[in-house]
């Protein structure tokens, strides 16, 4: 909607747009034929379409409304062309330009603009001016049209100083540090005894854990199979994340956490010092007065207590607390860990979290 630049655009596409000089260039005579084979009505029968002159009565009279509706389309259109000049408007044509006569009902000539602007300024008093065709004007302008043939200005005159970003190379722009993610505040992620497993097969299984638990919740038990299938290929991986799901969504104690109202993989971001961070939470619940996180985990091993879960969940968890806290300063804020492998929700302690959290390396 700014800028120096020339836009050619249609006028439906201008709408809602201003420039300080419109340019409307093709407004000669526009008198378009009728193509439709079939002529439709809003209550009546359609009609199979006859040459003019050949048209019953009903029929001619279709043909005029609908030459009517055109028409005043074609007006509300040429208000809007119009109204898109802040300072100028120039109205121009090639070609037939016959000014509209009041034979017979409303002529189609007057759905040429050319005209029907002119006819509009002819009752303004116009100027005319110039030797290039016949041109009217209307309005204050800073000079007199050039003649037909004038010479241009030397080269010289048009151009001034340059200005400095002509000849000076633009600065580097300000290095800004990569977004943080909650996971790399470092700490250990599993207990010991659990970090030997393979790492690859674990986070292949994680993933489909949370694809299930994020999409199953809103569909019937009996389509959950059917459900897993399209989001997991592999039938191994896909058999052992759907049997985990199912003993998590149906433990009655973890119903709150999963009913609806409760949203899910929730984009999370705040600053964290000076580091922007970002991420995701697996399961968030809001009231007027609450804020509940819970984050799914599906270690094989299972910490019996708070204070024997891994550093570096302590630290993601203190990251969400603090950064919910920026967004939520007057609602409670309470946070969890569902364990996947044992359908176990453990509450975690603001004041465990956030000794975690100060503990935390930030890269």
């Amino acid at each position: 909607a700014a800028g120096d630049r020339i836009r050619i655009m249609t006028v439906h596409g201008a709408k809602g747009l201003e420039s300080e000089i419109v340019i409307l260039p093709d407004c000669a005579d526009y008198d378009p034929p009728e193509r439709s084979t079939v002529m439709p009505a809003d209550e009546a029968l359609p009609m199979w379409t006859m040459p003019a002159g050949q048209r019953p009565p009903e029929m001619e009279q279709r043909a005029l409304a609908r030459k009517e509706q055109r028409r005043d389309e074609s007006l509300r259109l040429l208000y809007v062309a119009m109204t898109r000049a802040r300072a100028m408007l120039i109205v121009a044509a090639a070609g037939e330009t016959k000014l509209a006569t009041d034979k017979g009902p409303k002529a189609t000539t007057d759905l040429g603009w050319y005209r029907l602007v002119e006819r509009g300024l002819a009752q303004l008093a116009p100027v005319e001016a110039g030797e290039q065709g016949k041109v009217y004007r209307f309005g204050t302008f800073p000079g007199p049209i050039p003649p037909k043939g004038a010479q241009p200005p030397p080269q010289d005159a048009l151009q001034g100083p340059l200005p400095d970003w002509v000849t000076n190379p633009h600065r580097p722009p300000d290095h800004r540090p990569a977004l943080l993610k909650p996971s790399d505040l470092g700490g250990a992620k599993a207990l010991p005894g659990d970090e030997g497993a393979d790492m690859a097969q674990a986070l292949a299984h994680g993933t489909a854990l949370h694809l299930m638990l994020q999409h199953l919740p809103g569909a019937p038990p009996d389509l959950w199979p059917a459900l897993a299938a399209t989001l997991i290929d592999d039938a191994a991986l896909r058999s052992a994340a759907l049997a985990e799901a199912t003993r998590v969504l149906t433990t009655p104690a973890l119903a709150p956490v999963f009913a609806p109202g409760s949203l899910a993989e929730v984009a999370l971001t705040g600053d964290l010092g000076a580091r922007r961070m970002v991420g995701s939470l697996d399961r968030l619940i809001l009231t007027d007065t609450q804020v509940s996180v819970i984050d799914f985990k599906s270690n094989r091993l299972v910490p019996a207590s708070p204070a024997e879960v891994p550093e570096g969940i302590l630290r993601q968890m203190g990251a969400y607390a603090h950064l919910l806290d920026q967004i939520y300063p007057d609602r409670r804020l309470s946070l969890a860990i569902l364990w996947t492998r044992t359908a176990e929700l453990m509450p975690l302690g603001r004041d465990i979290l956030r000794e975690a959290l100060a503990r935390s390396t930030i890269p």
